[in-house]
């Protein structure tokens, strides 16, 4: 599993069990946690998105550089 990905369900499990937590406290309605939840996993969804793209950015230029000293070897 790769590191951002263990990086957003760490925040996940998180956020759950703060709503889980104020749900059964009192300090949050149910309707409150449900949205909560699903906002977070919007924005966690995202998340993952950006850190893809990021990688795969790194991989075309890790890529692009070695193949610029593979070319200036030569």
């Amino acid at each position: 599993m790769k590191k951002y990905t263990i990086i957003v369900l760490a925040l996940f499990a998180y956020a759950v069990g703060m709503f889980v937590w104020g749900y059964t406290r009192g300090t949050v309605t149910e309707m409150q946690a449900l949205l909560g939840i699903a906002l977070m996993s919007v924005v966690l969804v995202v998340l993952w998105f950006v850190y893809r793209r990021r990688e795969r950015y790194r991989e075309k230029q890790r890529d692009g550089m070695k193949s610029r000293k593979n070319e200036s070897a030569e």
